[in-house]
């Protein structure tokens, strides 16, 4: 599907010693910048809907991760470790000449998002999660059993190459994984998953991706990144998300300056026309008064990158 937006600007690809990430930038250059980062098995396509709403307002830089969308798969070898995405990020960051940012973080985006503000604080703005707060967790007790698991699922013959004759198959099967989500929302994604083979359309996301951990952090290492959080914090939940409520309470706590607020509609509510502009409105305001805080400061220098 074409990107015809009124404030589309450009894609490009972008090669870093990580990985390689696929950019669409949105909006003003001159405006806040607003980094946008897509959950596991997605792509940058789950932000059409907020991009086209917050882009009057925002520099945003869409990202499709390594492995998703139209981002080459990592070298033979490679390993998508949550980590890997931070010093991609930090990576991303130092080759577009960014000091600082506002990070938006879907699901396994917002886990990226996270761990980051946690590891780099002094580079993150604010920091907004989508339906998301945090990594899925190991007791260390049980590392050695996740670590054999994993190495010996990566050594299992991966499954034939799955060829859907129409595109409208393709969604149907994608559709199995992500019931709640109206063909509308979810046919950009599919697109932007899929490549041209003989006989139809196969996936281009990388099978790597569906393999399991070999090490997940403990609970007590994401409280550690998560005390490191400086940047203010908004959570914005599903109303039929995926977070269980005691992981919820339990990880708020472990925030300095969080504000939380549920919006109508499924884990991917942000892709949906009645929960984008919910959604959008909540962010552009959230934005703005952490931009208004930071020039409100003595302290600060924050306005003179921060447009009104």
């Amino acid at each position: 599907m074409a990107v015809k937006q009124a404030h589309f600007n450009f894609e490009t690809t972008v090669t870093l010693p990580s990985g390689q990430v696929v950019l669409q930038d949105w909006g003003s250059e001159t405006a806040p910048v607003v980094i946008c980062l897509h959950g596991w098995l997605d792509n940058l396509a789950s932000f059409y809907p907020l991009a086209e709403e917050l882009a009057q307002d925002f520099h945003l830089l869409l990202v499709d991760l390594p492995g998703h969308g139209r981002a080459e798969p990592l070298p033979v070898g490679g390993h998508y470790y949550i980590w890997q995405n931070i010093e991609l990020l930090q990576q991303l960051l130092v080759q577009q000449n960014i000091t600082q940012a506002h990070l938006l973080g879907h699901s396994m985006g917002g886990v990226i998002a996270s761990l980051f503000a946690g590891t780099f604080s002094d580079q993150v703005s604010s920091l907004l999660l989508l339906d998301s707060l945090g990594p899925m967790v190991d007791n260390a007790k049980d590392a050695p059993k996740q670590l054999a698991k994993a190495i010996l699922d990566e050594q299992r013959p991966n499954s034939p190459l799955r060829i859907f004759p129409t595109l409208d198959e393709a969604l149907a099967a994608r559709k199995k994984s992500s019931p709640g989500m109206s063909d509308k929302a979810l046919l950009p994604i599919v697109e932007r998953n899929l490549k041209t083979v003989i006989g139809g359309y196969s996936w281009s996301t990388d099978i790597r991706l569906r393999q399991a951990s070999k090490i997940r952090l403990t609970e007590a290492q994401v409280e550690g990144f998560f005390r490191g959080i400086m940047a203010p914090v908004q959570l914005l939940l599903a109303d039929q998300g995926i977070i269980p409520k005691p992981w919820l309470e339990k990880r708020k706590t472990y925030l300095a300056n969080v504000k939380q607020a549920t919006v109508k509609g499924h884990h991917h509510f942000h892709a949906e026309l009645e929960g984008v502009q919910q959604s959008a409105l909540l962010i552009r305001d959230f934005i703005l008064s952490v931009i208004a805080d930071s020039c409100s400061s003595p302290s600060s220098n924050a306005c003179a990158s921060e447009p009104n």
